[in-house]
């Protein structure tokens, strides 16, 4: 087994390939053994070490797309989410895990460690993409969800780090 940081923080100049890394590491995580015949696969699992990819519950959050002030969901029968962290609950667990994190989505009050701990069930795999992140707190500094994302981000990788089946892969 390779022993490696369950954080990865991806940073190279505009057009470096971080957001086409997130969504390879996604279709991966997705697909599991499944990706097994997909063309590069067997080098990747190769050069880690590793026999197959496992299938993982995987949260997606880019932060050029998503808006604090509009949300997402609240109109289609899915609660309204206007934090990174409501919505990765919600594509992790739907409806039930958001509310695990609902007075802190209703207080836009980043969570601790025992609330992230609850969002990610010991014993199934996970993977959470954060793509683009400096454009969402550059547009949310104004409201303070920039220092609150920081908080939130220093709180999910320490969580993170004490996983053995965490991945929390960023792009800043």
């Amino acid at each position: 087994q390779v022993e490696t940081s369950a954080v990865f923080n991806l940073s190279t100049q505009f057009g470096g390939g971080k957001t086409h890394a997130l969504t390879l590491l996604y279709h991966l995580a997705r697909a599991g053994s499944d990706s097994q015949g997909w063309k590069g696969v067997s080098t990747i699992l190769s050069g880690a070490k590793v026999s197959s990819v496992p299938k993982a519950n995987t949260a997606v959050f880019v932060g050029t797309e998503f808006d604090s002030i509009t949300g997402r969901g609240g109109t289609d029968g899915t609660p309204l989410r206007k934090t990174p962290w409501g919505e990765i609950a919600f594509q992790l667990g739907g409806a039930e895990l958001f509310k695990v994190v609902a007075e802190h989505e209703r207080t836009m009050t980043a969570p601790g460690g025992d609330v992230i701990t609850k969002l990610l069930p010991e014993g199934t795999p996970t993977l959470l993409l954060l793509d683009e992140l400096m454009n969402y707190v550059s547009r949310t500094r104004k409201s303070g969800l920039g220092s609150q994302l920081h908080s939130f981000l220093q709180n999910l990788s320490e969580v993170a780090r004490g996983r053995k089946n965490v991945v929390l892969a960023v792009s800043i």
